[in-house]
């Protein structure tokens, strides 16, 4: 080891990753942090140096071929020689993976993620390096003291002299020593304490004049039977030994340091490495701990289950259950409320769990407002689902935040052990998917997996998958229904439906619409359907003396309702594409209108302003305010072939009634859907109802078709006359 001129001596650290880029920016980092790099690029020459050079630290590469880094470390370990140098891992490799877990257990003291902070590492390794030349510093007091020890054995004519300098180094340690006096083969509990300096002193927490010429086994009265062992062994092989503690008496964890200076003696160096051994629990809890909650996190949460796994194939009639919790409609919190509410809703949640759980359960955090809990040793696959519907009345009672009371359900899924998975992820995700199927019934629903809901939620993310890529594919058509007068059975116009032609079949609507709808490609194709309904409308336009009332009807969805360029987007379609704006009908649903109504009525009053119409669809299966109806800027209300289809009740004959009699009471034309007997047109033609689209007048037709629909039927020509 080297001395740098006029300042502390520089120490050694070893670097070992198989790419030499790593080790040169390694080495340029740390350049000026008074230390050596030394560099190796394999595990097997990193072994080789360790026993060549003093080292305070090793920053180590996981990922390395041949052997890797959690076996150099194992090896390290193994080595009474190098067992104390301290280990940083330093990887690619997440945190939330197993893989800390064994990183620790091959004896890391720490972990650098790449990529990494540059202050973080040069900070770490200034840690490490200060307590190397702590290290030193104690080891060559202690071999002087040993010497002097030594010397006033041997020389009597030196003894004054030997004293004075014995004084000295005793007095001045930094850590604490303790000399012992015990015979070969003696307990530690009946060594007695001869000399210790001041900084043993403050490390057991009592002066040297309560302590000389006891036994250490009454100072110490609950040491370790390992400890006792240790200083036999010392003893016996006259070599020094080295070890991590920790004393319960004084409640301190000491790196301990014992050798023999002579017949009958035992010496002591103890370094107090709590603060150290604090810092690395932080660390683990920071690795395994939700910081939130103080739950498991996932990777604990994972490790857990993969145990619980284990014992299933080890043990006949161990049962276990996975529950997968999620908050439903917790986002309002954090919007409405801010996200410090928001945190105090999932501690309050994670408390309600846990109260719940049993002791020998695991409940973790695993993202966001998701919880999962492992329910261990069951009597019954029952007493899962049991547990699971506490857990839901749990999250029902109302809970108090800033005067607030506020009011939760959570869709629960849960995946009931042994099973025969492979990974704790795999059962995880089960657990998952099983909880988005409760939340698809409407939350608050507690469901247990079953292997058909994975098929139809592989079926889901291929559907997802397909979707991005449907638009530049051309994949999309529009298929258009007719729309006919009921006063004189004449074609009045279509509704463009969309549909999804993949490998020669066509997709209909409600199998590819919600997932749209969750991944935003709504939008895009909301505007691709109709940019395309208005192109087809403009070609007829053109090629058949349309009467003016006659419209091509598109709907919208609710996110491209709200986009804020809406009016634009629409008026540059029309004009690309020459069309009249009185041609078009956009089509809105009921539930739409009334989420933000202020917001809708001047978005609607654009849309006027510019001649387009506007339906609202699906009318009578929401709940439309009739004082909002009466100020939206409407021009139809289309009635939901749910009450069209079922004429013969009474309930629904009032509904239509009424809906007929509101529209025009409010100036609103009115259009029934779903019309399939001549029966439900004479009535709905009856009340007065001006439009009607259904298969009593046509399927939904392809361009081509609906073209040889005009061209027979004709603007003026009556439907099956």
């Amino acid at each position: 080891m080297c001395r740098a001129e006029d300042g502390p001596e520089v120490v050694n650290i070893l670097a070992v990753d198989d790419e030499q880029v790593n080790l040169l920016l390694l080495s340029g980092l740390l350049r000026r942090e008074g230390v050596s790099i030394i560099t190796a690029r394999s595990g097997y020459d990193a072994l080789k140096l360790i026993h060549q050079h003093d080292f305070a630290l090793i920053l180590l590469d996981v990922m390395m071929p041949g052997m890797d880094g959690f076996t150099t470390a194992e090896r390290i370990r193994d080595d009474e020689c190098t067992r104390h140098i301290p280990i940083i891992f330093i990887t690619a490799i997440s945190k939330e993976q197993r893989h800390v877990f064994k990183g620790y257990e091959s004896g890391a003291v720490d972990y650098l993620i790449k990529p990494f902070e540059h202050e973080i590492l040069k900070n770490k390794v200034r840690v490490f390096v200060d307590m190397h030349r702590q290290r030193l510093a104690v080891q060559r007091a202690s071999e002087a003291l040993a010497k002097t020890v030594d010397e006033l054995r041997s020389s009597s004519r030196a003894l004054s002299d030997s004293r004075a300098r014995y004084q000295n180094l005793f007095t001045s340690m930094f850590n604490g020593f303790a000399l012992l006096g015990c015979g070969a083969g003696a307990d530690l509990r009946e060594a007695r304490i001869l000399e210790m300096n001041p900084a043993m002193e403050q490390i057991m927490g009592r002066p040297r004049e309560l302590l000389a010429d006891r036994a250490l086994g009454e100072v110490l009265p609950n040491m370790e039977s390992y400890l006792r062992d240790f200083a036999a062994e010392v003893t016996r092989s006259g070599k020094s030994g080295l070890l991590e503690s920790y004393l319960s008496d004084i409640k301190r964890w000491l790196r301990i340091q014992a050798y023999v200076p002579g017949p009958g003696l035992l010496a002591l160096v103890a370094e107090d490495i709590t603060a150290r051994r604090m810092a690395e629990e932080t660390i683990q809890e920071r690795t395994f701990q939700d910081p939130l909650t103080g739950l498991a996190n996932r990777a604990l949460f994972l490790n857990r289950l993969e145990q619980s796994m284990e014992r299933s194939r080890r043990r006949l009639n161990y049962l276990y259950a996975v529950l997968f919790l999620d908050l439903d409609r917790f986002k309002p919190i954090n919007s409405s409320l801010g996200h410090a509410a928001g945190d105090k809703v999932l501690c309050d949640v994670a408390a309600r769990i846990v109260n719940v759980a049993r002791g020998l359960d695991t409940v973790a955090r695993i993202g966001g407002d998701e919880f999962a809990i492992i329910l261990e040793e069951l009597k019954s696959p029952g007493e899962a689902l049991a547990i699971a519907r506490r857990i839901r009345h749990e999250m029902s009672k109302p809970m108090e935040l800033n005067g607030h009371a506020l009011h939760f359900t959570a869709s629960v899924g849960v995946v009931l052990g042994p099973a025969d998975y492979a990974q704790p992820e795999e059962l995880l995700q089960d657990a998952g998917i099983a909880m988005e199927h409760a939340r698809t019934l409407g939350g608050g629903k507690v469901k247990v997996f079953k292997w058909a809901m994975r098929t139809r939620a592989q079926y889901a993310l291929n559907v997802n998958q397909s979707l991005h890529h449907a638009l530049d594919r051309e994949q999309f058509r529009l298929h258009y229904q007719p729309i006919f007068s009921l006063k004189d059975n004449t074609l009045a116009g279509f509704e463009a439906l969309i549909r999804w032609k993949v490998d020669g079949r066509l997709i209909p609507p409600a199998d590819f619409i919600p997932h749209a709808e969750q991944t935003g490609l709504i939008v895009p194709i909301g505007q691709w359907a109709l940019a395309e309904a208005c192109r087809q409308a403009s070609q007829w336009e053109q090629r058949f003396a349309l009467p003016k009332d006659f419209t091509m009807a598109v709907n919208l969805s609710a996110k491209q309702f709200t986009q804020p360029d809406l009016v634009r987007q629409l008026a540059r379609v029309l004009e690309d594409n020459n069309l009249s704006p009185q041609r078009l009908k956009l089509e809105i649903t009921e539930t739409m209108v009334m989420q933000n109504p202020e917001s809708v009525v001047h978005r609607l009053r654009g849309l006027r302003e510019m001649g387009v119409l506007v339906s609202i669809d699906d009318f009578g299966t929401g709940y439309s305010s009739l004082s909002y109806l009466r100020r939206f800027p409407l021009t139809t209300l289309k009635v939901d072939r749910s009450f069209v289809s079922d004429l013969n009740a009474f309930e629904n004959l009032i509904i239509v009634r009424t809906i007929v009699s509101l529209a025009h009471n409010l100036g609103f034309d009115v259009v029934a859907e779903g019309i399939e007997t001549e029966s439900q047109r004479d009535f709905l033609a009856s009340l007065g109802c001006e439009y009607g689209q259904g298969f009593l007048f046509s399927r939904p037709l392809a361009a081509d078709k609906a073209l040889e629909l005009l061209a027979v039927c004709g603007p003026r020509h009556a439907a099956g006359a």
